[in-house]
């Protein structure tokens, strides 16, 4: 593999939050067998780290809305994919007919994480990508579990931590659960924010859960906790996955990740989590 040694940790912050990492490429679906070999070059090249493919299917959703009726959902499956589980279960990668993705729940820094992904996608040319990669995806999910008198609210700077929040006329206190969701455009692609306050024991946005368990949370959390969701991709190009422009954009998105948690969360949060004092990874 090209990184074995086993990590120490999830990021650079000394108490990271960070629970789940996702780096992703897209391209159009591929002529029948392409997706067979893409994990056969994975597996291949990561040989012994990894348990064998479990072939997965991959499914769509329809929904039809029809006036004054019922809505009716209908599920097709449109192809099949493959699931490769490394065999500490600190990460997965997911091979599908249009996307490759990888997920980690712990790793070092960046460069660490990178050296795992960018092998990975050099296999799209290996297996016989026809076309290019047409979008880059990275995202990160924290679970802000708070000290003991503290809130989630506390760890996070304005808008996030409610502080535009009006009071309720006979309210106690201010919401319990609370969902703010910022979408910003780059000169290149996007970035989404989620910040979600809710109580007890967080877990994965909807749209991640069933691809990897996150870090373990010990003991039972009976108290508000927050769950920040941070998600950076480009797309519309054409990458050529072997290309270095591909490995520099991912570096790109993950600079501009770094420095949108570090605005994103409050003193206390840099003090508790131990924020680097290099100039380094912040995550």
């Amino acid at each position: 593999m090209t990184e074995s040694t086993p990590t120490q940790g999830t990021g650079q912050w000394a108490q990271a939050p960070v629970v789940f990492v996702l780096a992703q490429v897209r391209f159009l679906a591929q002529p029948e067998g392409f997706t067979e070999r893409l994990q056969l070059a994975i597996s291949k090249r990561y040989e012994g780290d990894f348990l064998p493919a479990q072939p997965s299917p991959v499914m769509e959703i329809k929904i039809e809305m029809d006036p004054g009726a019922v809505p009716k959902q209908t599920v097709t499956q449109t192809g099949t994919g493959y699931n490769i589980v490394k065999c500490d279960g600190r990460m997965v990668v997911r091979v599908e007919p249009g996307s490759l993705t990888m997920a980690v729940n712990e790793y070092r820094d960046s460069k660490h994480l990178m050296n795992l992904w960018f092998p990975m996608v050099t296999c799209l040319k290996e297996a016989g990508l026809q076309g290019h990669v047409s979008r880059l995806g990275l995202r990160y999910v924290d679970f802000v579990v708070p000290t003991d008198g503290k809130l989630p609210e506390d760890y996070v700077n304005s808008p996030w931590n409610q502080s535009a929040t009006p009071a309720f006329e006979g309210a106690q206190a201010r919401p319990g659960m609370f969902v703010s969701l910022h979408d910003i455009e780059f000169k290149r692609g996007r970035m989404r924010l989620q910040f979600m306050r809710g109580f007890g024991k967080p877990g994965l946005p909807a749209d991640l859960q069933g691809l990897l368990e996150p870090r373990a949370l010990h003991g039972s959390v009976e108290q508000p906790t927050a769950v920040i969701d941070t998600d950076r991709w480009m797309e519309g190009e054409a990458w050529d996955p072997a290309g270095a422009e591909i490995c520099e954009d991912f570096k790109s998105m993950h600079l501009d990740l770094s420095k949108t948690f570090k605005t994103m969360v409050s003193s206390l949060a840099r003090k508790e989590w131990g924020e680097p004092t290099t100039s380094g990874d912040s995550k």
